[in-house]
This record gives C-alpha cells, structure tokens and sequence, in this order.
C-alpha cells in the first residue's frame, strides 16, 4: 500500500512593531506546545545579537529548532537567507510547525508572498498571519500610517491589541479606528495579554469573500455565489440582501494582475453614474510587483492608496436598491477589460 503524505508544516506569521510583544507570544506558545512534535522558530532580528533566540530557546518544551535570521527585513536585507534557511527546514526536518516574527521594522507583505509561493507547492500551510498592537503606538500609526507597520496590519488575518491592562479609552478606541479602516476586513478581532494568544488568532484561515453589512441571522438571506469566467480563469461573483441593502462581491484568481489605467477612469464613471444609490465601493487589485492598489468610494470620489494586502483581488459594493442584470452587467465588463493580459503569474493562492 502507498505511504500516506506526511501532514503539511503549519506555518504562523507573528508581526508588529517593536516592542508589541512578539516573542513573548511566541515563548508562550513554545512553552505549551506538544513535546512530542518538532516546532521551528524564524526569529528576524535587527542585528545577530540572538537575544530574542535565546529567550526563546529557554522557554521551548519538548523537541524545538530557533533559527535567527539577521537584518532588517526578512525580504529585503535578509531574503536570501530566509530563503535557505526555509527551504532547508522543509526539506530536511519537515517540522509539525514553523513561527515566523519579522523584525518590528520588517514589511510583512514580501514575507506573506513568498510563504504562499511555499503553500502553492504544498510544502506548508500558511495557516495564519497575526499583527499585534502596542496600544502605546496606537495612535501614531492611525496618524502617520507608517509604510512598514501599515503594512504589517493590513497583511494580517488576526488583529490583536497587546497590552490591553495597560490601554487607555483612548488607545483601545484608535485600535478600533485602525480595524475599521481594513479592507478586507480582518478575519479575526482580539487581545494578547502576556503573550497568551487567543486560539482564534492560530486556526487555519479559509480567506473567503466576507460582507461588511451585520445583521441578525433572521434578517439575512443566504449569500447567493455563481462562478463567472474572467479572461480563462474562474472567478466568483456572491450577491447577498441584508437590513433594506444588497451587496454584491467578486473574488477575482489571484493569478491574474490588473491595469490601474482601466480601473481608474471606468471606476470613477461607475461611481458617478450609480452615485443616488452606490452606497459604498472597496476593492483592492493586485497590479504588479509591489504593493496592490486598495480604492473606495467616499461621497461618489473615488479614493485611493497602496495596499500590503497580497493574495488576490476582490472588490465589493453595497446598494440601496437591488442591481439590474445591466448593472451588473457593467461591473463584469470592468474586471475582464482591466484584466493586464501579459502579467498572469503562477498561483500563488
């Protein structure tokens, strides 16, 4: 009889600024996970010091590997040795679980990325991507939104306030401010005191198209989903009716890349000529090397900004009236025009 596969490597990003309290939540898990199963720890530190490995290695139970990665950045100044020190892991210890902590100062976008060229090629499963927030730097990250922090929030599944004896109203509210203002929303809202991450944050994520609008389960009709072709690949198109509301949103294969110069004069004209009864837009378009391209509707403009979330694309809207099949009609036609027919990039989930 053939060998059954091995279990595929469970693999967790844990990112946020420094001092959020990564590898405290990290000591945590190592400290309770099975001592019979073999966990690897990346650890990105600024210099290679290895403070935060040894820390780490004191508080591991059972069978465990800390490997330390030195720079910056794991993808920019370190990318080459995560990449060995990756593919090493897989292919020589094939552990039950690998942590990832970036450096406070790393982008969690490229990690994200190349974590899921891993997953395409089951060789891990990127199970979930946790950002925790210092509620001392609350506030100036919703000010300033820096690029790297920014970055790290917006790759995230699971947002987590840490600290949270030690926030302010205040604090705790910008926080909020700051879980409101993701598109897509986060799969996962919640709290790491000392380090004790909710086992909501460590589940596997499913990334499904999710709706903004909440109401109670009786007042909400079964989201509707239909497959559309969108230039040779499989597209999802769910149309959901909520609280006097429809919305509508299609998830678009991450294979495929889109051309700003489409999306922008059509998108302007659609939120124009549907301006008495567009409620709302959000969408985010990978585009091409770098960061995507995250827009919404405010007041029928058209807003804009770079965006650290990776996987795919997708884009929603939300009416006051139920759409005519030509409406919608119109907004199929925009994705397939916008659709870079030469940047189709291998699957990356």
């Amino acid at each position: 009889m053939p060998s059954e596969r091995p279990p595929v490597t469970r693999t967790h990003v844990i990112t946020g600024s420094f001092g959020s309290g990564k590898t405290t939540a990290i000591r945590w898990l190592m400290a309770r996970k099975p001592a019979d199963e073999l966990w690897v720890v990346i650890l990105n530190e600024f210099t290679d010091a290895g403070i935060d490995a040894l820390s780490v290695a004191q508080a591991a139970l059972g069978n465990y590997d800390v490997r330390l990665v030195a720079g910056g950045c794991l993808c920019c100044v370190g990318e080459m040795e995560f990449g060995k020190q990756l593919r090493d892991i897989l292919r020589n210890f094939k552990p039950a679980r690998i942590l990832i902590e970036p450096s406070g100062a790393g982008h969690a976008a490229d990690i994200v990325d190349t974590l899921a060229l891993y997953e395409s090629q089951k060789a891990l499963e990127l199970t979930s991507i946790i950002c925790l927030v210092d509620p001392q730097d609350a506030g100036r990250i919703l000010a300033k939104r820096p690029p790297n922090e920014w970055s790290q929030i917006q790759s995230a599944d699971a947002l987590l306030l840490s600290k949270p004896d030690l926030a302010s109203d205040a604090e705790r509210q910008d926080f909020e401010r700051i879980a409101a203002e993701q598109y897509p929303e986060k799969s996962y809202l919640g709290s790491c005191s000392h380090g004790e991450l909710p086992a909501e944050a460590l589940r596997s994520f499913e990334r499904t198209p999710r709706f903004s609008p909440a109401a109670p389960p009786e007042t909400v009709a079964a989201p509707a989903s239909t497959g559309f072709d969108l230039n040779g690949f499989a597209a999802i198109e769910t149309q959901m009716q909520a609280l006097g509301h429809w919305a509508v949103q299609w998830q678009l294969p991450p294979e495929l890349e889109f051309a700003r110069s489409i999306l922008e004069p059509r998108l302007t004209w659609l939120l124009e000529s549907g301006h008495g009864w567009l409620r709302r837009m959000k969408g985010v378009f990978r585009t091409g090397v770098g960061p995507s391209w995250l827009v919404q509707s405010l007041r029928g403009q058209l807003l804009q900004e770079d965006s650290a979330y990776r996987r795919d694309s997708r884009i929603e809207i939300v009416l006051s009236a139920a759409p005519t099949p030509e409406y919608l009609e119109s907004w199929r036609s925009l994705l397939r025009d916008a659709v870079n027919p030469t940047r189709a990039r291998g699957t990356s989930r």
